[in-house]
This record gives C-alpha cells, sequence and structure tokens, in this order.
C-alpha cells in the first residue's frame, strides 16, 4: 500500500529534506525509495491536519537517517520495510512541561467530577463544603456562588448564614483529636520545640484531669509550672509487646496502645495512701487506654528501683507514651520556687524605708508574704478603720482620699448643715507601702485607699503578722510612716475646693457643648464632625 502525506506545516530545514527525498530521479533506471511518490493520482488527494492539533515538531536527525537508507541499502524492499517500522520516529513525541501539566489537570478534573457527584447523592451539606473551599482557592478563575447547587434544602443555604463550623462536638472524638496533637508535637525532641509548640501541649494536657490530680492543690492552677513541664515532655515508644514500664521514675501516659498495670495503686495521685508491701493487681484487672497515666512525680523513698511499685506491662506493640521524669520536675519546681522567692526579696526592699534591712530580716518577712492581684476602684482600706492587712504595691497605682466637712445651705429647711464629702490627696505607686501601723499596732487608717488601676500588690495579712518576732515587729514600725496623716485640715480644705472648682468647669464645658450641639443639629459622626469617646474628652 502506498504512502499517503498528509498537509504539514514544516520549517524551512524540513522542507528543504522532504523536497530532497521526493524530487523525482532524473535517471529513469535509478531505484527510488518512494516509487509512486509523485504519481498525479496520488497527489490530487490532499487531507488537512485538524486545525485544533498542535503543529508536530520534526526530530531532523531521524529523518536524515531515514534519507541515508536510500544510499547506504541496496535492497529495495529492505529499505521500505526499515523505513516504514522507522518513519513515526520522526515526529517528536515528548510533550512540554505545560502541556503535561494542562494534560493531567484534564484527567483529575474528570476524576473530580465524578466523585462530586457521587457526594452530592450521597451528602450535600459536604459538597457545599468542597465547593466553598475551591472558590476561595481560586476566586479568579471561578467566581461563582456556593449556592449553585440546584437544591431545595433550606438547611445547605443557613450554614453560610450561620458561619457553621465542623467543630468537633463528642467528648471523646475530641480526646482523640487532642492525643492525635499530642503525638505529633511530641515526635520533635525537647530542644526542637519552639515556644508555640509547649503551648499547644499546655493547652491539650490541662484538660485531662487525672494528669492534673498528680499535683498538689495548689500547683494545678500554676500556669507556669504547667507550661514549663510541657517544656520537657518527651515520647517514650515501647516496640514489643508484653515489655515492662516502670513508673517509678516519672508521671506516663497512654499515647497509642494499651497498657496493665500490675500494682495497686497504678498512679500516685495527691491523695493517694501508699501501703507498705505493693498488693498485685488481678490478671483480669483494669486496663489502661489511651488519655490513661501511670506512674509519679515523687522520689518512692526505702523501694528498690525495680519496684512493682507503679508498673505496667504493654499489651500491644508499638506503644507511645507521654514522659515526664522526676528529675526534671523537681529541677522545675526548684527553679520556680527560687524566682518567686527572690521576686518577693526584691518587691519588700523596692519598698521604701526597707532597703537597708538585713537580709535574715526580710526572708523572715518574706515567708508570710503572698501575691494578689486587685481591680480598679476596689477599696482597699476605709478611713476610721483598721486595715486588714500590709501592703507592698509591686504594679499599678492607687488613689489617697480624705473625709472633709462641707457646710451647705439647705433650701428646704432653711438651715446650714454640714455633708461628709471625699477628696483625692495622693497617690500611691509602685515602691509604696501602707497600713502597717495600722495592722501592728491595730490603729484606724487615717486615709482611705482606692486603686485606680489592676494592682499587683504583696500582702502580709493580719492574722500571720502574729509569726514575727518582737525585733522584726519594732523594725516594721521603726522604717514606716503613716500614710499621709501630717497633712494640716487647710491643705486638705485647698485641696476639696481645687477639685470641686475642676469638676464644676467640666460640668459647665460640656453643658454649653450640648447646647450648642442641640441648637444647630450637629449629627455626632456625620460631616466633618467626628465622635470623640469619653477616655478623650477625660484626657483634655
Amino acid at each position: 500500500m502506498a504512502l499517503v502525506p498528509k498537509q504539514v506545516d514544516l520549517s524551512q530545514s524540513s522542507l528543504k529534506l522532504f523536497q530532497k527525498a521526493f524530487k523525482p530521479s532524473k535517471n529513469k533506471n535509478e531505484t527510488n525509495l518512494f516509487p509512486q511518490i509523485n504519481d498525479r493520482s496520488y497527489q490530487k488527494i490532499n487531507h488537512p491536519m485538524d486545525s485544533s492539533q498542535e503543529k508536530p515538531e520534526i526530530n531532523l536527525k531521524q529523518l536524515e537517517w531515514l534519507l541515508e537508507l536510500d544510499k547506504t541499502t541496496e535492497d529495495r524492499n529492505q529499505s521500505h520495510q526499515i523505513f516504514m517500522e522507522n518513519y513515526k520516529k520522526i515526529f517528536l513525541n515528548e510533550k512540554t512541561e505545560k502541556g503535561k501539566k494542562n494534560e493531567s489537570d484534564q484527567v483529575w478534573k474528570r476524576l473530580l467530577k465524578t466523585k462530586q457527584t457521587e457526594i452530592h447523592k450521597s451528602n450535600p451539606q459536604k459538597f457545599l463544603a468542597i465547593k466553598h473551599i475551591e472558590n476561595s482557592e481560586d476566586s479568579d478563575d471561578n467566581e461563582g456562588n456556593v449556592y449553585e447547587v440546584d437544591s431545595h434544602n433550606v438547611g445547605l443555604y443557613l450554614e453560610k448564614i450561620h458561619q457553621k463550623t465542623d467543630e468537633i462536638v463528642d467528648p471523646f472524638l475530641k480526646k482523640l483529636e487532642s492525643i492525635r496533637k499530642l503525638r505529633k508535637i511530641l515526635k520533635k525532641y525537647p530542644f526542637e520545640r519552639k515556644d508555640e509548640d509547649n503551648m499547644k501541649i499546655y493547652e491539650i494536657l490541662k484538660n485531662f484531669d487525672e494528669f492534673l490530680n498528680v499535683l498538689p492543690p495548689i500547683q494545678r492552677n500554676d500556669k507556669l509550672l504547667l507550661q514549663r513541664l510541657c517544656g520537657y515532655a518527651q515520647l517514650e515508644t515501647v516496640s514489643i509487646k508484653s515489655t515492662p514500664v516502670f513508673g517509678n521514675f516519672g508521671l506516663y501516659m497512654v499515647l497509642k496502645g494499651s497498657a496493665k498495670p500490675l500494682s495497686i495503686p497504678h498512679l500516685n495521685q495527691f491523695f493517694t495512701k501508699l501501703r507498705p508491701v505493693t498488693p498485685e493487681a488481678p490478671e483480669n484487672g483494669q486496663i489502661l487506654g489511651v488519655g490513661s497515666c501511670f506512674g509519679t512525680l515523687s522520689h518512692l523513698y526505702g523501694r528498690e528501683m525495680t519496684t512493682r511499685m507503679f508498673r505496667v506491662v504493654t499489651n500491644e506493640d508499638k506503644c507511645e507514651f507521654l514522659k515526664i521524669s522526676i528529675t526534671n520536675y523537681e529541677k522545675i519546681f526548684k527553679k520556680i520556687s527560687d524566682e518567686e522567692r527572690e521576686a518577693k526579696i526584691q518587691a519588700i526592699k523596692m519598698c521604701k524605708g526597707y532597703s537597708s534591712w538585713p537580709k535574715h530580716t526580710i526572708e523572715e518577712l518574706m515567708e508570710i508574704f503572698e501575691w494578689k492581684t486587685f481591680l480598679p476602684n476596689t477599696i482597699l482600706t476605709s478611713e476610721g478603720y483598721r486595715c486588714p492587712f500590709i501592703g507592698f504595691i509591686n504594679q499599678g497605682e492607687c488613689h489617697v482620699l480624705r473625709k472633709v466637712d462641707v457646710p451647705y445651705f439647705n433650701k428646704k429647711t432653711g438651715k446650714k448643715e454640714k455633708h461628709m464629702k471625699q477628696v483625692v490627696i495622693g497617690k500611691l505607686k509602685e515602691t509604696d507601702s501602707f497600713g502597717e501601723f495600722s495592722v501592728t499596732l491595730k490603729e484606724p487608717m487615717t486615709c482611705s485607699i482606692v486603686t485606680e488601676t489592676n494592682c499587683k500588690l504583696g500582702i502580709i495579712s493580719y492574722d500571720k503578722i502574729s509569726k514575727l518576732d518582737n525585733i522584726t515587729l519594732r523594725l516594721l514600725l521603726q522604717t514606716s510612716t503613716r500614710n499621709f496623716a501630717d497633712l494640716s485640715q487647710k491643705y486638705i480644705y485647698e485641696k476639696f475646693i481645687e477639685q470641686e472648682k475642676k469638676k464644676e468647669w467640666k460640668d459647665f464645658k460640656n453643658c454649653v457643648v450640648n447646647d450648642v450641639i442641640d441648637k444647630y443639629g450637629i449629627v455626632s459622626g456625620a460631616g466633618k464632625y467626628k465622635t470623640t469617646s469619653d477616655a478623650q474628652l477625660k484626657s483634655k
């Protein structure tokens, strides 16, 4: 069967080679590779290529090699057979990266379309979620609405209106999801983890009551201690079944697999009473699953290292545990205690009159010292009453107020009367203290103290002051002074008059501004008039 060439657009070099191949020979006896290629009956047949197809690329080296067959091979039939077997190689089949990508995208679109059809029939809500993700990722190419699905189910549209999320509600599923995240983070070594990773571990572990019950009640709400413990948490893997895990070296939590305890109890909680002889657990006893804890955070003095106490045996292969060793816990607890102790000593030393105290006296005062925070506008102590504690201001500011009798004329009775009002006479800031004389000598306070901002105070309560010896009490009275007790009545009245003038001016200014606004119909926030907050008015 003779060849029927197609109409192909070729480059100049390719065209010359084809013209040389198809050119009729001058010598009639010479055997041509294409004996009938110049026959007019075949030239009349024209098969144009589809315009949608790309122009083929020609392998020139392969084309030259085929043209040389006419010269190198004498057998005409053999040359023709070789040509027919290899002529397809002159067209390059290698596709560019863009072509491959377009082809793969089309394949994936066909597969995705089939999958979406199945999802739409089974779960329309999930189908809407997939469409929403596609629209958000490629907003330029696809600006379609999520509600393009032809459905009359109102619930599908309410999900978007109420911004419903896929939050897990089932507590058991929440627990499993938390464990999965915990395992993923713990695969990093402690020195590789960042503060964000340790914070995630803390957010997960604080929801496990069994883990928190190991700590004393005072430490369970200690955020700093728990966060630092999470920084030392590590992953321990046991690959072989029936391998013992000794819980007397630290606290363990099961993350994968299960374990069987060999003793009762298997967890040293704060209220657990240990027996001198360790009782064995029954054969059909409790199985510790994912999220269960065993072990201890305190040393077992008087027992061997291989004791049966708190020991478990793995029930499966490739079990994973979260471990916090006793050594790391004691090191963190000691470090936090030292930091807190030093902070208390510095808070006392910073106050006026206490910087020259001897070290052992400050340490004695520090033993009964505790931190407490107060919100703004909290009355710490009132004038005329005994102060409930000695306060050392570490952060924030407080107002000091005094009472003053103000005469005024009562229009109803027509007589002059007196009213008791308070006036701000000063402020207490950081490094100030109050209440020493009132607590020690049981005297009433000469002023009232009210917090202006959030305040952090170190306090020594009235009940604990009795623990101090006589020398410390005398030193306390010698170095402290009564707050604003030396102010004259004239100074207090002057402060009151100044305070009242400021108040009257502020009221007058607000009244004039409100009258102007009402008269000219000014709407706040419209046009060139902008709203002014109360804080900005106070600052002015």
